[in-house]
């Protein structure tokens, strides 16, 4: 019992100092939930305290700012900090003797009074009323989320895009903010940047809010953007987003990857021809014929379906005759000697020979 009262003593004393927000010099605490009853247990977890540190956890009334008077210290637990700056506790809820709004404090019991956490607390079925003049702690707001999503497959091809930004605050004071703005820059330059801008009428001890508000990237973006936001300067963050038309840069580097391709192929083709033996040469796409005054066009030529339908695919027997070729004849432009390929059949195949001439 006497360890006890030593301890409440100790705790009166801690308490009697003015209570800070959630976060304050590094310290993080948080509630496993943020309304609860006298007599139910929530669970309180933080980190970046002082390894090995004595911490009291109790209820308050009046927002933790009026001292012990105001905490239900038949309801406090202490408990030392982890190695690793961090800690659990499972705290039963009290009753504080003072009105809402109702915090859970965190604070040390030895040591520097400045560390020290009030964690807003909806207490069910427990009086509220306003706070004591010149009680009321500064303004503070914590970022609960802040990111970009969305954006469309267009904008790797240099078009506009539309990103979404999600931006949720929360007050932990034990003071209403009223009177506050919500402006969302583009670039995080001055007030020239600002493209969208909201008022915010009040905002609760402990309430959150959520603003989500529609980015838009101009035509042909290259380089980073930093989208920015803020509470009337409380809450800032700050999000780069990469705009880089990956798209039109693999396009043109395709575009020039083929010119290449197509130059080697033009001065490969060119050596290879420079170098071949003349009598393994073969026939180009287009020859030209001088008896028959005409070209003959094969069908791997560059066009050949074109030169085709201009011509009509029209050849008269006589020419046809000519460009074969007579076999009772030699010389001329004939691409094709039938004495020779006669010959030729006459010793490969000679029993078919007499029905090759019958169909010639």
């Amino acid at each position: 019992m006497r360890r006890l009262a030593t301890l409440a003593s100790v705790i009166v004393l801690m308490l009697v100092t003015t209570g800070v927000s959630a976060g304050a010099a590094g310290l993080g605490a948080r509630l496993s939930k943020n309304t609860a009853k006298p007599g139910e247990t929530v669970r309180v977890t933080g980190e970046g305290w002082t390894a090995g540190q004595l911490l009291q956890f109790v209820t308050c009334g009046e927002g933790g700012t009026t001292g012990s008077a105001a905490c239900d210290t038949r309801a406090a637990l202490a408990t030392p900090v982890r190695p690793d700056g961090t800690f659990i506790v499972d705290l039963q809820i009290g009753d504080p003797p003072k009105p809402c709004p109702c915090v859970v404090q965190v604070a040390a019991v030895l040591g520097d009074a400045t560390q020290k956490v009030n964690l807003p607390l909806t207490l069910t079925g427990h009086a509220t009323a306003a706070l004591p003049k010149g009680t009321a702690p500064a303004r503070d707001l914590i970022v609960q989320e802040a990111r970009l999503t969305g954006g469309t497959a267009a904008a790797w091809f240099g078009a506009p895009d539309r990103l979404t930004l999600t931006y949720t605050v929360r007050n932990p004071s034990t003071s209403q903010l009223v009177d506050a703005t919500v402006q969302v820059r583009l670039g995080g330059g001055g007030n020239d940047n600002v493209f969208h801008q909201e008022r915010v009428a009040n905002l609760s001890p402990g309430q959150s809010r959520t603003f989500t508000v529609p980015v838009d990237i101009p035509l042909a973006a290259f380089g980073e953007y930093v989208i920015s936001a803020d509470v009337s300067g409380l809450a800032v963050v700050r999000i780069g987003h990469r705009a880089y038309p990956w798209g039109l840069l693999l396009i043109n580097l395709a575009g020039v990857l083929l010119i290449v391709w197509g130059v080697l192929r033009r001065l490969t083709r060119r050596r290879a021809l420079a170098y071949a033996d003349p009598s393994q040469a073969m026939l180009p796409s287009v020859v030209r014929l001088g008896s028959l005054g005409a070209f003959l066009v094969f069908d791997d030529a560059p066009g050949a379906g074109r030169l085709r339908r201009m011509a009509g695919a029209q050849l008269s027997l006589d020419s046809l005759r000519d460009l074969l070729g007579d076999p009772d004849s030699a010389g001329g432009d004939s691409v094709l000697d039938l004495a020779a390929l006669t010959h030729v059949l006459a010793r490969r195949y000679p029993k078919n020979l007499s029905l090759f001439e019958e169909k010639s």
